[in-house]
């Protein structure tokens, strides 16, 4: 959506660093949603964070020495988005944040590291809502900050009448009907952490629900390390794609996981989720009773959240959805920048 709407006001060049390689994780998105394959490709593949965003640093400054784009634009908060901003800002491109301005207690996540030092650096910085920009004008008077809101709805609404059937999916049992629970997990925090990870799993075996988990890699490595087997009420698979995503994600009863997106999506698609981590950067969800906090320490709670959350879907329970804007994100940025730049 976002490179649709700025190759209508200008020249785009997409350039894909290569931080993600599997399939399921990477070209399934170019695949399902047909988006254009990217200009450029830096193939930097895996590594330590020091490793990666390092690669990634010196291939998009050569990059960028050679192109020499008018504005570079990185989105997010990963290695690829860090490395790419620095590189940027050092030779002197300015740098616009999209998906800016979004903060964590824990200010060591490495996340959270990569969020700062964009939005420090940054000359434009988008926000999904007017909590999130009221906060960056404060502390980056000298950037242009605009709420715009989240260029994932855009995508979302774009992807809905796309989504496959459920019992399309691999793994997806039709008798379930709508009595199960989407799960995904995958941050390090948890998954990285053999006693966390082990209870949320045994919280997971006592769900009133089966539960669909669309295991990430590392999470799945996490699981074999643990020497977990999956039983009748735990049912895993390895990751599914975008729209495989959405087709379970409106389709189930409630939603588990530790992803930003997954969070948003559920919020979007009125499904009751809850969120396994101290906290959330999407505060808005949890004020509008979308989505519950579930700490990794306390997963013994799990089984009763999910029933409350069950219980919510099957009362047909609502809540306002419009917190990170309509759906038009993508075309507010192409028109700011068009005036900026």
């Amino acid at each position: 959506m976002l490179r649709d709407a700025l190759a209508a006001v200008g020249p785009v060049v997409a350039v894909d660093t290569g931080q993600h390689y599997d399939y399921e994780l990477h070209q399934v998105h170019y695949d399902q949603l047909g988006v254009r394959p990217p200009d450029a490709f830096l193939d930097v593949g895996s590594g330590t964070h020091a490793i990666q965003t390092a690669a990634i640093l010196i291939a998009c400054e050569r990059w960028l020495e050679e192109h020499r784009p008018r504005v570079a634009i990185v989105i997010g908060d990963t290695n690829s988005t860090l490395a790419c901003a620095l590189a940027a800002a050092k030779l002197r491109v300015p740098v616009a944040h999209v998906e800016a301005g979004l903060r964590a207690a824990d200010r060591l996540m490495a996340e959270e590291i990569n969020r700062r030092a964009v939005d420090a650096v940054a000359e434009v910085l988008f926000a999904p809502c007017e909590r999130v920009a009221a906060r960056l004008r404060r502390r980056y008077p000298d950037a242009l900050v605009e709420a715009v809101g989240d260029v994932a709805y855009d995508v979302l609404r774009r992807a809905l009448d796309k989504a496959p059937r459920p019992r399309t999916v691999s793994g997806y049992d039709p008798a379930w009907g709508r009595r199960f629970v989407f799960v995904t997990l995958h941050r390090a925090e948890l998954v990285d952490d053999p006693v966390r990870l082990a209870a949320v799993m045994d919280a997971l075996g006592a769900s009133p629900l089966p539960c669909f988990f669309a295991a990430h890699p590392r999470t799945g490595a996490a699981l074999e390390r643990l020497g977990f087997r999956a039983d009748g009420g735990v049912r895993l698979t390895a990751p599914v794609g975008y729209l495989e995503t959405i087709a379970l994600l409106r389709q189930a009863a409630a939603v588990v996981t530790d992803s930003g997106g997954i969070q948003r999506e559920a919020y979007w698609l009125g499904v009751p989720c809850i969120t396994v981590r101290d906290e959330t950067e999407w505060l808005e969800t949890v004020e509008s009773a979308a989505n519950r906090l579930v700490k990794p320490g306390q997963a013994a709670t799990l089984p009763a959240a999910i029933a409350e959350a069950v219980t919510r879907t099957e009362a047909g329970t609502r809540w306002d959805r419009g917190a990170y804007g309509d759906g038009h994100a993508a075309e507010r940025i192409a028109e700011i920048l068009a005036r900026r730049f």
